[in-house]
């Protein structure tokens, strides 16, 4: 997967997309805006570019141009606790969660818009599987602003529209299709600390919606394994006791010390967890 954060990393990212998209581009070569139509003089720094008759955000891929847009991020990094702390509890987690990294990236995704609809696409290889059930809110995008790049690291699209378009699925909707836009979505790439684990997530950076594979087990379901192995163990020793020891009364008496003895330590192990 291609990051880059910076003026530098920019131009050479650029120029790899350029030389990916089926020929190696010379000065003063052209391609059509997608959007008004107007032809744009692609160099070897294009990539994500601006169509200078109509101010479109454009994105170059394979010899042709599609329209480049970004979802502002609407949480700011100081809110970035407080969205994974209600995203646990949500969970039913909430033990005292410390956040110990955070780091704003911009995902992208290919949006197909339908005549009827619209579908979307993860654009490069996801951090998390669950990505892939994001849905883009409809008319929050904005025109892609190179300024981002200053701020945050911005993943190069790796999948490309061809490929999609090629797709058994989309091959069949063709005619239905309008148009194909590149969206780059800010999440938030976190890892925190829960009891003794350390754990790692994406916090989506406009709705604060919590991402993740693996998640820290509830309290709830923690109790409930605690006490079923606990009682497993307990029902095992008096099955021994009840093979092992002779007399009515003698079993008795070995019960009531083992379940006494039971009693006391699980008790004493459920204050220490705070159960």
């Amino acid at each position: 997967m291609i990051l880059f954060n910076g003026r530098k990393d920019v131009k050479t990212v650029r120029a790899q997309i350029v030389l990916r998209a089926g020929a190696y581009y010379n000065e003063g070569v052209e391609i059509k805006c997608s959007q008004c139509g107007a032809a744009i003089a692609i160099s070897p720094e294009s990539g994500f570019i601006t169509c200078p008759y109509c101010d479109s955000r454009l994105y170059l891929e394979t010899g042709q141009t599609v329209a480049h847009s970004y979802l502002k991020p609407a949480l700011k990094p100081e809110q970035v606790p407080g969205a994974l702390v209600n995203g646990l509890a949500e969970l039913e987690l909430n033990r005292p969660v410390s956040l110990t990294e955070s780091e704003l990236v911009f995902v992208p995704f290919w949006e197909i818009k339908l005549k009827d609809g619209r579908l979307r696409f993860p654009a490069s290889q996801l951090e998390l599987a669950e990505l892939g059930d994001f849905s883009i809110p409809a008319g929050a995008m904005v025109p892609y602003d190179a300024e981002i790049e200053q701020k945050a690291k911005v993943e190069m699209p790796e999948v490309g529209l061809d490929k999609i378009m090629h797709q058994p699925g989309i091959v069949k909707i063709k005619d239905s299709i309008e148009k194909a836009d590149l969206v780059h979505v800010p999440f938030y790439k976190v890892v925190y600390k829960y009891g003794d684990e350390s754990y790692s997530a994406m916090v989506d950076a406009g709705a604060g919606k919590l991402y993740a594979d693996k998640l820290p087990v509830s309290l709830g379901r923690e109790k409930d394994r605690y006490f079923l192995i606990r009682f497993g163990i307990l029902s095992a020793v008096f099955l021994l006791e009840a093979f092992f020891v002779r007399g009515f009364w003698l079993l008795m008496l070995v019960a009531a010390a083992t379940g006494a003895t039971a009693w006391y330590l699980v008790g004493k192990d459920i204050a220490k967890k705070g159960y």
